[in-house]
């Protein structure tokens, strides 16, 4: 009976201290400060969210098109994470809106600026389109595009979409 007296606490110290190393997510408990979000799993975490509010924007202005997302690390595009999101049709008449918006990202990645800029003459393969936007952002840069309506339209779906992005990246 006393080993068990001794024990029970004992076992029961052990399974509290599992549970909470279990809680921490397998890291331990530690005064440490936490280590800060990475972006990439923070724009992944926060797409759809931002690609919801474009075709929701989108729709309030009876437009249809084509909504893109990205997140390019670092501070030279070397490669990127991308959402697309169709807001009812990419064919609009003879245009198809879906390779028009990533024109736009295309150039924005090359430049770092937002699309139609006028920084440079469009390479072939971009259309020089406004509509796509870009912030720099911890990390590296947030690049959106809409495509579909006025420029001045698919730049406001665009930044809207860039400002969820960067709103869930200042909340990590």
């Amino acid at each position: 009976m006393r080993r068990v007296r001794v024990l029970l606490p004992v076992v029961t110290l052990a399974l509290v201290i599992l549970a909470l190393v279990e809680l921490s997510g397998g890291r331990g408990v530690s005064a440490q400060a936490p280590v800060a979000a990475d972006p990439a799993a923070v724009f992944s975490g926060a797409a759809e969210q931002a690609l919801d509010a474009m075709a929701k924007e989108a729709t309030a202005r009876q437009m249809k098109g084509v909504a893109v997302i990205a997140f390019v690390p670092g501070d030279a595009t070397r490669s990127w994470a991308s959402q697309m999101r169709v807001v009812d049709a990419f064919i609009l008449g003879q245009a198809n809106v879906l390779g028009i918006a990533y024109a736009k990202m295309s150039e924005m990645a090359d430049t770092l600026e937002n699309s139609g800029s006028g920084k440079r003459p469009p390479h072939h393969g971009e259309l020089g389109y406004k509509g796509g936007a870009i912030r720099k952002v911890t990390g590296g840069h947030l690049l959106a595009a809409f495509s579909g309506g006025k420029d001045t339209d698919d730049l406001d779906v665009a930044n809207l979409g860039l400002d969820l992005l960067e709103g869930a990246l200042r909340a990590e």
